[in-house]
């Protein structure tokens, strides 16, 4: 097994998916800048999803970023299309990017196995200091190290329905998130509404119905604390 050198990917390596049966590796909306003396480096793309702080995922486009807390993991798709060697000819392995490990961001170990063709990488990478850290979209954030195998994998990565069910997980969790959200937002309406009702019950307009309606707000944001930890919001 060797590593592809920069000059071995531009001899192998397009960007449009029409050059591909002349050149057997495809990274679609690629760009030569993004080749490095051993890699390639990736860019952050169109979705994401944070594990702890917000499980949900979102999305991204021009002007946007991804903020990072201390401890939280974001599973980040690539803005660039991968199609590996339909002979099963090279694999890879994802690397952190020295300029974000400064920063306390690194990624979890990803490989690519021979003969992936769905596109978009999906790669997770966690924030192990303690300040939050911001991506922005297409912004260089990890690096892609290609391999050429001593032999083709057998059998080389077949397309199954494994991505399929890992979207529709993650909008299963979306949906979950909004559920839990909704409640959230019930206890936080019941809590004002009844401090407001005997507040009114009990001082009318008097200066007791203020300070009535100030704790009924207080005991909300505790009551709201306490729930989001019970349904597992954070």
């Amino acid at each position: 097994m060797s590593v592809l050198t920069n000059t071995d990917l531009r001899r192998i390596l397009c960007y449009d998916e029409n050059q591909w049966h002349e050149k057997p590796l495809l990274i679609e909306d690629g760009l030569d800048d993004c080749i490095t003396p051993m890699g390639y480096d990736l860019r952050v793309g169109g979705f994401y999803k944070r594990l702890i702080g917000k499980p949900n995922l979102d999305t991204l486009d021009e002007g946007k970023s991804i903020e990072i807390k201390p401890g939280d993991i974001a599973l980040i798709s690539t803005y660039e299309k991968l199609k590996m060697p339909k002979d099963a000819s090279i694999s890879a392995l994802i690397l952190s990017r020295v300029s974000q490990v400064s920063r306390g961001l690194s990624n979890i170990s990803t490989k690519v196995d021979p003969g992936w063709g769905e596109g978009e990488l999906l790669i997770p990478v966690q924030n192990f200091s303690k300040d939050v850290i911001t991506l922005k979209y297409k912004e260089k954030f990890c690096t892609i190290v290609f391999f050429n195998n001593e032999s083709p994998a057998s059998p080389a990565y077949k397309p199954s329905s494994s991505r399929a069910n890992f979207f529709k997980l993650l909008s299963q969790t979306n949906r979950a998130s909004l559920v839990k959200d909704f409640q959230l937002g019930l206890v936080s309406i019941l809590i004002i509404g009844i401090a407001v009702t005997m507040g009114y019950s009990y001082f009318g307009n008097s200066p007791g119905f203020g300070v009535t309606v100030t704790a009924g707000i207080a005991i909300e944001r505790l009551a709201s604390v306490i729930a989001s930890r019970l349904i597992g919001r954070r």
